[in-house]
């Protein structure tokens, strides 16, 4: 197979279950951490060149909470769930009952809750990828940077030798009481990884 392989090449309709397992998986969990209904819009996938990426999330340069989780075995590379300050503040008064006071340094509660947070919306999309790509996927414990989108990204990529020149963003709207939050979520594979993955969706 070609190593310039492109993520693109993955089917419309492998992208949209993809989201649709996705948000199902997480919609019950964060219900239940966030104790109060919750409903997660059907999410937008779009596979987008690196630098693509880069100039959406540093548009702004406004500092966002990052969850890194690293995925590894049969697929390799990083799930990366980004939430902005006013998101991270609902959620912070919805369980701890708090207002953040320094979005830049918060409390060790505060960052153990959006780690929390981010182990569910990234491992609800790693399970989806591992159960319709039929791989086995072993995740790493999650981390927590808050710094400027480009700096997060920048620290997340930083972590491999070959990331591959596009990646997946999955941007999700939630829906809690009468308020909407926007949270997205960057899949960032290694090369060799997009081998696999084609590879598997070719056997479908």
């Amino acid at each position: 197979m070609d190593c310039e392989v492109e993520l693109e090449e993955l089917s419309e309709d492998f992208i949209k279950e993809l989201g649709n397992i996705g948000t199902g998986n997480a919609v019950s969990a964060l219900s239940q951490l966030l104790n109060c209904p919750l409903e997660i819009d059907t999410p937008n996938l779009r596979i987008l060149p690196f630098q693509q990426i880069t100039e959406i999330i540093t548009e702004a340069e406004v500092p966002l909470a990052g969850i890194m989780v690293e995925v590894f075995g049969e697929v390799n590379g990083m799930f990366l769930f980004l939430l902005d300050e006013t998101f991270t503040g609902q959620v912070i008064r919805l369980v701890l009952g708090d207002t953040v006071s320094d979005f830049m340094n918060l409390t060790e509660m505060e960052e153990s809750l959006l780690l929390e947070l981010g182990n569910i919306m990234c491992g609800a999309y790693i399970r989806a990828l591992s159960q319709l790509m039929n791989v086995e996927i072993d995740v790493s414990v999650p981390q927590i940077s808050i710094d400027m989108g480009g700096a997060i990204l920048t620290a997340a990529t930083s972590r491999f030798l070959r990331t591959s020149d596009e990646l997946l963003m999955i941007d999700n709207l939630f829906c809690m009481d009468t308020d909407t939050f926007s949270g997205r979520i960057l899949f960032l594979p290694e090369m060799e990884s997009l081998h696999v993955l084609l590879r598997k969706l070719e056997e479908l």
